[in-house]
């Protein structure tokens, strides 16, 4: 049964107001804690209090186990994953469901399992899509890409081809794990470091990077900043200096990545090739040091905004389209949010400079996974509390 509530939590502190091109002003988000450890940062990339942004929630499908990911194959029907239950599902606005697709070797242990979901460009006419997953067969252990095919009844859904293995696992802890199309057949992958301190700036891991590859081969591509390397993986690096990347959202030309944090400073990035992105815990894995840490040799770059301390747990991320969003549609980034129960919208102008924030939804629905944009602007949402009790949300402008 559908149920429609509007989101309307009033918030008890005060916000901080930052002008806004073209808008007066608006307010930013972020929480409320603050700790001795918090680093000095500007204000306008750091979050602070928050305003609620309303609206108008409706549960489209119940008794889900951690919904990972959500992509939309018609205007009424789309694919899940979930995590645990390494299961591939169709789901209608209507609230049907059926599961369509297992596979063998599928693994899922702690942050790892069936994650990702990603439609091929052209899937109205092959049908492919792509998942991320855990695998495990005997003494391997590793994070995978590959494609699947749903024929042509929309009742089963194959896995035909593994296009990139070997990224690295430990316990399932930082599996990443997220997919996003390029232009053409550029297939980009934002991976975990495992936990492992060295991984994230060792260019022959595939942990701790975005990856950039061609998706009927896997392979990196030609211009890919280590394309001349001799080792397979680092051909594929687009960026790396990554802790546990959870999502990625194309605006216009650039790539945009969403990082989780350690005990501070969850990160949203825009990604510039052979980006060092400063993440390196080591020696051992030592979560103290900064998220973005400037004293290591060679440029860095910068986050476009971080959550500050304490962190939010923040996941997927999708750019606001349709005219239903009004003047906020290809400006604003809704991000979710585990930890924090939350959406928090990220307002960037076209230098991709923040200029406000907002929070929705804010402990209402519990955890928060997966942000999708469906046909017609609607954003459709995953919560993540697990045993059976999670639910996909449609979510539209009080």
């Amino acid at each position: 049964m559908r149920q429609t509530v509007v989101a309307t939590a009033a918030l008890a502190t005060a916000a901080l107001l930052l002008p806004e091109a073209g808008a007066g002003a608006t307010t930013v988000a972020g929480p409320s804690t603050s700790e001795a450890t918090t680093v000095a940062r500007p204000a306008s990339t750091a979050a602070s209090t928050a305003r609620v942004a309303p609206m108008r929630v409706s549960t489209v499908l119940t008794g889900l186990d951690h919904p990972w990911d959500i992509a939309f194959i018609s205007r009424t029907q789309f694919l899940f994953t979930e995590r645990n239950r390494r299961t591939v599902s169709l789901g209608t606005i209507t609230g049907g469901k059926r599961v369509v697709g297992r596979a063998r070797g599928l693994w899922a242990s702690g942050e790892t399992g069936l994650m990702a979901i990603e439609l091929a460009p052209d899937f109205a006419r092959t049908r492919n899509f792509y998942t991320c997953h855990g695998y495990r067969s005997g003494a391997t252990k590793d994070v995978r890409v590959a494609r699947w095919h749903l024929n042509a009844a929309r009742t089963k859904a194959s896995l035909v081809k593994t296009i990139v293995r070997g990224l690295p696992a430990t316990s399932g802890r930082h599996g990443g794990c997220a997919l996003a199309f390029g232009s053409g057949q550029a297939l980009f992958i934002g991976t975990g470091d495992a936990a492992v301190g060295r991984n994230a700036q060792r260019l022959r891991s595939g942990g701790g990077k975005v990856l950039r590859v061609d998706a009927r081969t896997g392979r990196g591509l030609r211009t890919n900043p280590y394309a001349g390397s001799r080792y397979a993986m680092k051909r594929r690096v687009f960026t790396y200096g990554h802790r546990n990347v959870q999502g990625l959202a194309k605006r216009g030309k650039r790539m945009w990545s969403v990082e989780q944090g350690s005990y501070r400073d969850d990160e949203v990035n825009a990604l510039f090739r052979k980006g060092n992105y400063g993440w390196n815990p080591v020696p051992g894995y030592n979560e103290s040091v900064p998220m973005t840490n400037h004293g290591l040799p060679g440029k860095q770059r910068s986050a476009r905004w971080r959550s500050g301390s304490s962190t939010l747990a923040t996941t997927a991320a999708a750019w606001l389209r349709g005219s239903v969003w009004g003047n906020r549609s290809g400006r604003v980034l809704a991000v979710t949010a585990l930890k924090a129960e939350q959406i928090r919208l990220l307002r960037f102008n076209a230098k991709g400079r923040l200029r406000g924030q907002s929070v929705a939804l804010r402990g209402q629905y519990g955890r928060l996974r997966a942000v999708t944009v469906a046909p017609g602007g609607a954003l459709y949402v995953s919560t993540s509390n697990g045993n059976g009790r999670d639910r996909i949300l449609r979510v539209l402008p009080g």
